[in-house]
């Protein structure tokens, strides 16, 4: 998904009219007036009319065309002079290392159980799988209701993509997934002689080992991280598993909305960072990045901010929107 990156870095326009009056042009009878006056070419305004027809007389004044005036693209209201992003030292890749981080991070921090339950239906009864999963990067929790079979058509329809790019691209990345997937011991679909309560709790316990094996699996760094199957496998793995992707996508775009200024070249008008409180010379490894806003934060805090909600911590405006 590091497409998100590249695109769209531009600022939003906005007005720059000294006053009200800018927002009117000269009328263009009075200016052919003031020509014939003054012995130019401009037409000549009628001046006869019928008194019978003043009621449905209209006015259709001639378009005129003016050149257009250039515009300064500054950021919102902010009275800085901001840095060009392509001058900003290493922004576009600051922002996909960053993306990227969101993607591994919130299949990192999971933790789920799993329990079977029954259900009974007019054809009979059969056992649904609930996996509750918490997310410690999102602070979010919530239930999958999946039938074993969906689980293993999940896990099927992985090992078909993996072992297709393979193939086709020689991707020795999907071929270590593949390899990883295809060696993990996920309960069988068939057991002989064997006790349906145990049957279900062996497949029980054994989806709540696949699920979370799978989502480190996915998580890994190095050539997975720019394997765009990979990156799509990810994808339709969280939506599996109803991850907040709503959420995520807004974090993402919140992200590529910043801003990444140099402190030299810019005047802060606060003397801390208003998340962490530290001084602005204290970046310790962090960037400064401006918000669409026009509020300055460290680039560590503001993405520890997003995890959670996306107002801005100054003025409550709504980051990341579409």
């Amino acid at each position: 998904m590091d497409e998100w990156v590249d695109s769209e870095f531009e600022d939003s326009p906005v007005s720059n009219h000294a006053g009200i009056g800018g927002v009117f042009s000269q009328s263009p009878n009075g200016a052919r007036k003031a020509s014939t006056a003054s012995g130019g070419r401009g037409g000549t305004v009628p001046r006869t009319f019928s008194t019978d027809s003043l009621d449905s007389l209209q006015y259709y004044p001639q378009a005129q065309h003016y050149p257009a005036q250039p515009r300064a693209p500054h950021f919102q209201d902010v009275p800085v002079r901001m840095v060009p992003e392509s001058a900003a030292g290493g922004s576009a890749a600051s922002k996909r290392a960053v993306i990227r981080g969101i993607q591994e991070q919130s299949l990192k921090m999971l933790s789920m159980a799993c329990q079977a339950v029954v259900v009974r239906g007019a054809s009979g009864s059969y056992h649904v799988y609930h996996l509750e999963i918490t997310s410690d990067y999102y602070r979010q929790k919530w239930i999958v209701c999946k039938r074993y079979s969906e689980f293993y058509r999940l896990r099927k329809k992985l090992l078909a993509r993996l072992a297709a790019h393979k193939k086709a691209r020689g991707c020795g990345a999907c071929g270590a997934l593949a390899h990883q997937l295809r060696d993990f011991d996920f309960p069988k679909r068939l057991e002989m002689f064997q006790d349906k309560l145990a049957l279900v709790a062996k497949r029980t316990a054994g989806l709540e080992a696949f699920i979370g094996a799978l989502c480190q699996y996915l998580a890994g760094d190095g050539d997975m991280a720019v394997c765009p199957e990979i990156t799509s496998i990810r994808f339709a793995a969280k939506e599996f598993l109803l991850f907040p992707l709503e959420h995520e996508c807004q974090h993402v775009r919140a992200i590529r909305q910043l801003k990444y200024v140099d402190p030299r070249d810019v005047h802060v008008d606060s003397e801390a960072c208003p998340i962490c409180l530290s001084d602005w010379g204290e970046l310790d490894g962090n960037q400064l990045v401006l918000a669409p806003c026009g509020h300055f934060f460290h680039e560590h805090c503001i993405n520890e901010w997003y995890r959670t909600r996306f107002d801005c911590p100054m003025c409550r405006t709504i980051a990341g929107q579409e």
